[in-house]
C-alpha cells in the first residue's frame, strides 16, 4: 500500500518534470515524510498513469525541463491526444476553521504530444479550437480550492455526515459533484491506485474573508460563515439557495432586448416542480420558502404566474410560496421598500435559525431548519439584493447569539461591520454576474452603498447593453466551451463537429444580409462625409434600415448558439 493512503489531505504543491516520453509530478510539501516518497508519472504515448516509489526509483532528471506548479487540475482529451492542465499561479484568500483556502489565478494545458505533425490540417484547426475553449472557461476566473477543507459542501453537510469513515475518503470521492467542476478532468487520475492525493477538487463561484465575516457562493449555493474566537472557535453558518423557476420553460435569444419566456402546453410542470423539490428535500433538508420576484405583469407574468399555480397545485408540505413582485414595490428608486419583504419573512428568518458549531459538544450546537429559495429571471441582480438583506438579519441573529452584538444591536448599527457586510455581499454579486452573464451585477450599488444612486443606473446601462452583446453574440461559444471542460461533449478525432467551422460571415442569406448592412452602413457614412448628395445617403439609409429589419425579424438565426452536440 502507497503512503498516499495514510492521508486524505491534497498535495500543497508540485515540482513538474516533463521530459520528452513522461510526465513526472513530485510532491514538495514542506515537511518530507510521505511527500518525498513517490511521485506520479504519465507516459505521453500510452497515456498510462502510476505512482512511482522514489525510494527505489528517483525521477530522472536529463532532458526534462522542471517547473514549480500548485496543482493538478486533470486531463482532457483533445484531437492531438491528451493533455495535462496544471495551476502555475495561485493567491492564498484565507482561512475557515484554520484551513486555508486558495484561489487559482493562471494555469497551463500542456500536450503530451510534442508535436502536431501527425494531424491533418482540419485536425490542427480543431485541435486549436479545443484549445482556446480550455482557455476560455479557466480565464473566467473564480475558481477557488482547499487542500485540507471540502469546500464543495456545507459547515452543516459535514457536521451532519462527520462519521469516521467517511472522513477516510479522499477528498475528491467526499466532494460534491454538483460543485467540483474538475470532476471529468480528473477521472483518469482518480482510477491510478495510490493517487488520491493528487486529485485536487475545484469549485466555481465565489469566496471573500475579511476580519469579522466571510461567505463562499457556488452558483446557487450561498454559505455566509462566521468564525469567532473566544477564547475557543465558534462557527455559524447560514445557507440559501438561488436557482431558476422551477419549471421547463425556456428563453431563446433572438436579438430582441428582453426576449419573450416561453412554455410548452405538453410539458409536465406539476412533475417537474415536485421533483425539483423532492431533490432539494434530499440534499437540504428542512422547510423550504420560494421567494420569487419576478414581474406580475408583461414578459415575466406568463412564467411567473404557472409558478405560483404549480406550487399551489403541488401543495407539498415543507414548500411555501411567496411573492415579491421587486420591480413594482421597488420602481422609481424606491429600494427602501425591500424591507417590506423582510418584514414578510420574518417569522421564517427567525424560525428557520441558522447552524451553530459549539466548541464544547454536539448537544449545544445548533442547525439550521429552512431555506429560502431566491429567484428572478436570471437570478443575478435582484437576487443577490435580496439574499444579501436575509443574510444580515440572520448575521445579526448570529451576532447576538455569540455576544458581539448587544441583543437591541443591529447589523447596520455597527457602521465598520455593515460596510464590510456590504461589499462582501456585493463582491460576491459582481463574480456570480461575470460568471453567469460576463458583465458585474446591476443594482450593485445597492448592495454595497445602501442606497441607488444616479452613477449606479448609468453603470447599470453598460452593463445592460454589454449582457445584451454577451448573451447574442457570444454565448454559444461560451457554452460550447464548459461543455468540453466538464466532459458533456467528448472529443472524438475520427468524427469531428462540423458545426464549428460555420462561420456567421457564410455566404447564406444570413451572411448576405449582414455583409449588406454593413456595406449600407459604411456608404451612408460616407455620403454624409464627403459627399454633398442627400438622395443617395437617403436611398444607403434605406437599404441599412431594410436589412436590419430583415436580420431582427430573423433574429435566432443571426445570434450565436452552441454548435456542439451532447450525448
Amino acid at each position: 500500500m502507497v503512503d498516499s493512503l495514510l492521508s486524505t489531505d491534497i498535495y500543497e504543491s508540485f515540482n513538474l518534470y516533463s521530459h520528452p516520453e513522461k510526465f513526472f509530478l513530485e510532491p514538495t510539501d514542506l515537511g518530507g515524510g510521505a511527500a518525498s516518497k513517490h511521485y506520479l508519472e504519465i507516459d505521453r504515448h500510452t497515456n498510462v498513469m502510476r505512482i512511482v516509489d522514489s525510494r527505489k526509483q528517483r525521477v530522472p532528471i536529463a532532458d526534462t525541463d522542471i517547473k514549480f506548479i500548485y496543482g493538478i487540475l486533470g486531463t482532457i482529451k483533445l484531437v492531438s491526444g491528451y493533455a495535462l492542465i496544471v495551476i502555475t499561479k495561485a493567491s492564498f484568500i484565507g482561512q475557515i476553521s484554520n484551513q486555508n483556502i486558495w484561489t487559482i489565478q493562471d494555469t497551463e494545458i500542456i500536450p503530451y504530444k510534442k508535436t502536431t505533425l501527425h494531424l491533418t490540417e482540419k485536425q490542427i484547426r480543431y485541435n486549436r479550437m479545443f484549445t482556446d475553449m480550455l482557455t476560455h472557461v479557466l480565464s473566467i476566473g473564480g475558481f477557488y480550492y482547499s487542500t485540507t477543507l471540502d469546500i464543495s459542501r456545507t459547515f452543516q453537510w459535514l457536521q451532519e455526515n462527520a462519521v469516521p469513515l467517511f472522513k477516510t475518503r479522499s477528498m475528491i470521492d467526499r466532494a460534491s459533484e454538483r460543485f467540483v467542476w474538475n470532476g471529468h478532468l480528473l477521472s483518469q487520475i482518480r482510477q491510478v491506485p495510490g493517487a488520491e492525493r493528487y486529485t485536487l477538487p475545484v469549485i466555481h463561484g465565489f469566496i471573500g474573508q475579511n476580519r469579522v465575516n466571510g461567505h463562499a457562493a457556488n452558483f446557487v449555493e450561498t454559505e455566509q460563515i462566521v468564525e469567532y474566537d473566544s477564547p475557543e472557535k465558534h462557527v455559524t453558518s447560514f445557507v440559501q439557495i438561488r436557482g431558476s423557476i422551477p419549471l421547463l420553460w425556456a428563453q431563446k435569444p433572438n436579438l430582441r432586448w428582453q426576449p419573450m419566456p416561453t412554455l410548452k402546453p405538453t410539458d409536465d410542470q406539476l412533475a417537474a416542480f415536485v421533483k425539483t423539490f423532492s431533490w432539494h428535500k434530499q440534499h437540504y433538508g428542512g422547510k423550504h420558502v420560494i421567494v420569487n420576484l419576478v414581474n406580475q405583469k408583461g414578459r415575466e407574468k406568463k412564467v411567473g404566474g404557472e409558478l405560483e399555480r404549480i406550487a399551489r397545485q403541488a401543495n407539498i408540505d415543507f414548500v411555501r410560496y411567496h411573492q415579491f413582485d421587486f420591480h413594482k414595490e421597488c420602481h422609481a428608486m424606491q429600494w427602501h421598500r425591500i424591507d417590506l419583504l423582510r418584514e414578510q419573512l420574518s417569522q421564517e428568518i427567525s424560525h428557520f435559525g441558522y447552524f451553530y458549531l459549539s466548541p464544547s459538544s454536539i448537544e449545544t450546537s445548533r442547525f439550521q431548519r429552512g431555506f429560502f429559495r431566491t429567484n428572478c429571471m436570471d437570478c443575478l441582480d435582484r437576487t443577490n439584493v435580496v439574499q444579501s438583506m436575509l443574510a444580515r438579519e440572520s448575521l445579526t441573529e448570529q451576532l447576538k447569539m455569540l455576544g458581539i452584538l448587544y441583543q437591541d444591536q443591529k447589523v447596520q448599527d455597527v457602521p465598520l461591520l455593515e460596510g464590510l457586510f456590504k461589499h462582501m455581499w456585493a463582491d460576491n454579486g459582481d463574480e456570480c454576474s461575470r460568471q453567469y452573464a460576463g458583465t458585474g451585477a446591476l443594482k450593485a450599488d445597492f448592495t454595497r452603498l445602501g442606497k441607488r444612486t444616479y452613477l449606479g443606473a448609468m453603470n447599470d446601462g453598460v452593463n445592460a447593453v454589454s449582457r445584451y452583446v454577451r448573451n447574442n453574440f457570444g454565448d454559444g461559444y461560451r457554452q460550447d466551451a464548459i461543455d468540453l471542460f466538464l466532459g458533456n461533449f467528448l472529443v472524438d478525432s475520427s468524427d469531428l463537429p462540423n458545426s464549428l467551422e460555420t462561420s456567421i460571415l457564410s455566404t447564406d442569406q444570413n451572411g448576405l444580409a449582414l455583409i449588406a448592412a454593413l456595406f449600407a452602413m459604411s456608404m451612408t457614412i460616407l455620403c454624409l462625409l464627403v459627399a454633398d448628395n442627400a438622395t443617395a445617403t437617403v436611398f444607403w439609409l434605406i437599404i441599412f434600415f431594410v436589412c436590419m429589419m430583415f436580420i431582427f425579424l430573423n433574429g435566432e438565426e443571426f445570434v450565436n448558439t452552441p454548435k456542439l452536440k451532447l450525448d
